[in-house]
């Protein structure tokens, strides 16, 4: 098992406002400071206190930025909320201590990961959270990484709740604002079966009981995850299926006050705060923090790549990452004990003959321009453009590989014309040649156009042989 524990916090003397890093200058005067914020504090003793720590800080950031501005730097720092705080105060508010035993590794080395890859331009990344003073960085990880998996199946991203994992997990040996662990919290989704939305049970940054209806009211799920092999192409190859958990070593005031470019340590590996992986580079992973908006590049940080980092990755960012693996959410009210709705996967209600029968609701019966004979196509699904695989008696893949005139896109089975088994001789289902040389569709044989047109047939355009 793999523990992820947290300092006691102590309860905060204000509230500070929460305002986006891009509209904070780099440098500010203390009362500058104080205005962006609205800090408030209860006495003469702890406003100087805060002030000398605000002097200290800002020199520190003074001299840094000089340095990336003499090119000795490939990161700039800048004020954030947190410039009132010592380091030690830091560390003591916001991290703890990550450690880690077993681990559920899967094989990532088939895949060839495109060259960089943004979770955020493609819609699978809700807007960067705040966790407050609470120990609560696992739980806004955990929901991070099953947002994206769950938007990625299905296209919808929703913004899912931390406050349930920290008022139900602990069971799982999470413990709410005293820490917990990222794959601690989805054994607990996967066993309740689901998720709820922050909306319906939102953050309240405090320990809290588990509210057992909430509970019961599900917007994603999952059915498993995987830790990810400690390698820079292994993680690689994790982000391009989709936003990974991962753990940093967070304590340092170049941390603390990170303002923008490519962050370069200095670090160590010694694991104190759960974030996750959206993207990368090939210079940099692109990382989501839970401190809001003000902190970083508006919540985000761009942390280095490269074999100068070792085994482990800058930070230890390479040493204890993890992924959910999405799937649909079944009925939640009453609790049904059937599992969940799969995914699109291997059946045989797909890509049925429209004349024997008519299609599925979820299908469309369409034939395919300069391609003989049709077949029943489902929709491409999720932002992977997933789709079922061929019924019993087919040998071929079935892809994304159709669009209509309104840019909708379909699912296709490919084959090789050079195989006379390919389609399903016994169906009428035969491998017409797409243009592309021995790539072709399998679709049932037609000789009644009229009957078929009848069936409110819809015309589409074979694209490619799978649209990226």
């Amino acid at each position: 098992m793999r523990v992820l524990l947290f300092a006691t916090l102590a309860v905060a003397s204000f509230a500070k406002k929460q305002v986006h890093s891009s509209d904070i200058p780099e440098l500010q005067s203390w009362e500058e400071w104080k205005d962006t914020f609205e800090a408030v504090y209860p006495t003469k003793d702890e406003h100087d206190a805060k002030r000398l720590a605000f002097q200290q800080n800002l020199e520190y950031i003074k001299t840094h930025n000089a340095r990336a501005d003499a090119g000795l730097e490939t990161y700039r720092l800048g004020v954030n909320e947190f410039t009132d705080l010592t380091r030690a105060q830091f560390r003591d508010l916001y991290l703890g201590e990550h450690k880690h035993f077993e681990k559920n590794y899967v094989d990532l080395s088939h895949l060839e990961p495109a060259a960089s890859v943004d979770w955020r331009a493609k819609g699978a990344v809700t807007p960067v959270k705040n966790q407050g003073q609470c120990g609560s960085c696992w739980s806004f990880s955990t929901t991070g990484s099953i947002e994206g998996a769950s938007a990625i199946l299905t296209g919808n991203l929703v913004s899912l709740s931390e406050q349930q994992l920290m008022d139900c997990s602990k069971a799982y040996g999470d413990n709410s604002c005293q820490g917990g662990l990222m794959d601690n919290a989805f054994k607990y989704v996967i066993a309740n079966k689901g998720l709820d939305s922050e909306k319906d049970y939102p953050y309240k940054m405090r320990n809290e009981s588990c509210e057992k209806a909430k509970e019961a009211r599900h917007v994603a799920d999952i059915t498993g995850y995987h830790d990810v092999q400690q390698s820079d192409s292994a993680m690689q190859a994790a982000i391009s299926i989709g936003p990974v958990s991962v753990a940093i070593e967070a304590d340092q005031s170049n941390f603390q006050h990170y303002r923008s470019g490519t962050f370069s340590g200095p670090c160590g590996t010694n694991l104190d705060h759960g974030v996750l992986a959206v993207g990368y580079t090939a210079d940099y992973w692109i990382v989501k923090n839970s401190w809001g908006a003000s902190w970083g590049d508006n919540g985000y940080i761009m942390m280095a790549r490269g074999s100068k980092f070792g085994t482990k990755g800058i930070c230890g960012i390479l040493e204890s990452a993890s992924y959910p693996v999405a799937s649909t959410v079944g009925p939640t009210s009453p609790p049904s004990p059937s599992p969940p709705t799969p995914a699109p996967g291997p059946s045989s209600q797909y890509y049925e003959d429209p004349a024997n029968g008519g299609c599925n609701s979820g299908e469309q019966a369409v034939r395919i321009q300069g391609v003989a004979g049709a077949f029943c196509s489902p929709k491409c699904q999720g932002f992977l453009r997933k789709c079922p695989a061929a019924p019993t008696g087919f040998d071929a893949q079935g892809e994304c590989a159709l669009q209509d005139q309104s840019g909708d896109r379909f699912c296709a089975l490919i084959c090789d014309t050079s195989d006379s088994s390919a389609c399903k001789a016994s169906a009428q289902a035969t491998c017409k040649s797409a243009g592309q040389g021995t790539v072709g569709i399998c679709t049932y044989d037609d000789d009644n156009t009229t009957a078929m047109d009848r069936l409110g047939m819809k015309s589409v355009k074979h694209t490619a042989k799978k649209i990226e």
